[in-house]
């Protein structure tokens, strides 16, 4: 039990700080390298005994490098729900993951000295390991860097599947090559209002790179943020995806900052309805889901940045994204039951009142 609190403590001690308003467009990178183990089939045809087997390993291997000291290993299966959806809320497993948790785990560094980095290694998700680093704004290179020092680390006690033709081998046709997969989350209110996104999104597209929704199913965008990674690792080294995605997010920075001066030189009812109807929903909304937060705040952080309104406090967008999600509530604010959806929507708009409001008491 002790081991599950620390999870939940980690995690909630892990506070990104950005340095610049820069920081607000990219707000976090991620780099993962996937990697599996020789002599082992690929988890979508393991089976069970196998898994295990790839469990217990990594578990040994992690024991014996001291650079891991500092980390913990966590089998999915003893983690609380709540844990687990933490782990879900903050992108370190997926939903997936959590259907069948039998066989699987998560490694997490307990040791946070550098609350502007969260390193994980998950064990038996979509490939056998799954090493990622997470970081706040444009720290393409420095999450790589790191996962790759973790990666080196574990090649000296394991032997990863690799072909001299084609690079290292994944059950996912994209990941075959480097396994190397690098993204960014950014918000762009700005290029989505002035649909500036569109052509960015075709441009993007035709160099090798995807973008989707970081929040919801599909395509559906909520609250203008986004999601750029790279469709392909083979034909390309790792470090010339790490240039290409650190070159487009300074672009997409240069394109928001652009969008929003050319809004701002224009009078716009629409706009400024739209964020002080955003404002009146945050004022006076007795219960608010968390996507429906998801697109007020978007337009209020907007709304700022625009010098549209001034009754609300500046904000960090993704600070108070992961403190409003279902899971931080839970946690944070309900004590000793399950929470309903109502009960977990009305303490959401209680405490986004009380971060943004000036005059809240």
């Amino acid at each position: 039990m002790e081991e599950n609190i620390l999870i939940n403590q980690n995690i909630k001690d892990l506070k990104f700080k950005y340095n610049s308003e820069k920081q607000q467009v990219v707000l976090n990178s991620y780099v993962s390298l996937f990697r599996n183990i020789s002599g082992y089939k690929f988890n979508s045809v393991i089976d069970k005994t196998d898994k295990e087997a790839i469990l217990n390993l990594v578990a040994d291997v992690k024991s014996k490098i001291s650079s891991l000291k500092s980390f913990n290993f966590y089998n999915l299966r003893d983690i609380p729900r709540l844990q687990r959806q933490l782990l879900i809320d903050q992108k370190i497993i997926s939903g997936l993951t959590v259907q069948k948790i039998s066989g699987k785990a998560v490694i997490l560094n307990s040791n946070l000295v550098d609350k502007n980095k969260l390193t994980a290694i998950t064990v038996n998700e979509d490939e056998h390991l799954k090493i990622e680093c997470i970081m706040p704004g444009r720290n393409i290179s420095n999450c790589y860097k790191e996962v790759l020092k973790i990666e080196k680390n574990l090649e000296k006690k394991l032997s990863f599947s690799f072909n001299k033709n084609l690079g290292y081998l994944t059950s996912n046709p994209s990941l075959i090559g480097t396994g190397l997969k690098a993204t960014i989350i950014v918000h762009v209110p700005s290029m989505v209002i002035s649909t500036r996104i569109v052509d960015f999104i075709k441009n993007l597209n035709q160099t090798g790179y995807g973008v989707s929704s970081f929040f919801g199913e599909g395509n559906e965008i909520i609250g203008n943020l986004f999601q750029i990674s790279n469709l392909i690792t083979l034909g390309k080294n790792e470090e010339s995806i790490i240039e290409e995605l650190t070159a487009i997010s300074k672009n997409i920075i240069e394109e928001e900052e652009e969008a929003r001066e050319e809004l701002k030189s224009t009078e716009n009812f629409s706009i400024e309805d739209s964020v002080y109807r955003s404002f009146g929903m945050i004022k006076y909304a007795k219960i608010l889901s968390f996507e429906e937060s998801l697109e007020l705040l978007s337009i209020l952080k907007f709304g700022i940045d625009l010098g549209i309104i001034d009754e609300v406090k500046k904000f960090d967008f993704y600070e108070l994204i992961n403190l409003i999600s279902d899971s931080s509530i839970e946690i944070n604010y309900i004590r000793n039951k399950k929470a309903t959806l109502d009960e977990i929507d009305f303490i959401r708009a209680c405490v986004i009142r009380e971060k943004l409001l000036k005059d809240y008491s």
